[in-house]
């Protein structure tokens, strides 16, 4: 069996998978900017994830959340705080600004009011396609890794 192959292509199918997720996320980022909003409340706020900040290990590089807010008198629960990564020290801005059972805008899709989002739009910035260029740079790389492994030059 051809190990390199048979990793290259799995690899490819992985990141092909991401890479078209985040080509649909990016362009909901791009709708959710037009999408009405509801008043929301936040539920809960947990950072997890150690990252290392001044010499001390600290749950602060994940966000998770959970937030409830109500269309047309039906109540709906969503978790995602944007259609990017947040990442520190992101995670830790938002939740120093959005405490538990705080008010908060939330954009909702009209089409489906229970697909909502906190922070509409892309990331902006210098990373705002760094999740499109990391899936494509991966499956660039598991490609390459394929063909070297067909070709018999890896293994």
């Amino acid at each position: 069996m051809n190990i390199p192959f048979v990793v290259g292509v799995g690899f490819s199918m992985f990141c092909t998978w991401m890479l078209l997720y985040s080509l649909r996320r990016y362009k909901k980022s791009l709708a959710s900017i037009n999408w009405p909003t509801a008043q929301g409340v936040i539920l809960e706020v947990r950072l997890w994830g150690k990252r290392n900040v001044r010499g001390e290990m600290l749950d602060l590089e994940k966000l998770s959340i959970k937030y409830s807010y109500a269309v047309q008198e039906t109540a709906y629960q969503g978790t995602t705080p944007a259609f990017y990564t947040l990442v520190y020290p992101e995670t830790v801005d938002f939740a120093n600004n959005h405490p538990e059972n705080s008010k908060i805008k939330v954009y909702y899709r009209p089409e489906n009011p229970a697909e909502s989002v906190l922070i509409p739009g892309p990331r902006q910035g210098n990373k705002r396609f760094s999740d499109i260029l990391v899936a494509g740079l991966g499956l660039m790389i598991a490609a390459i890794i394929a063909l070297l492994g067909a070709l018999g030059i890896l293994g």
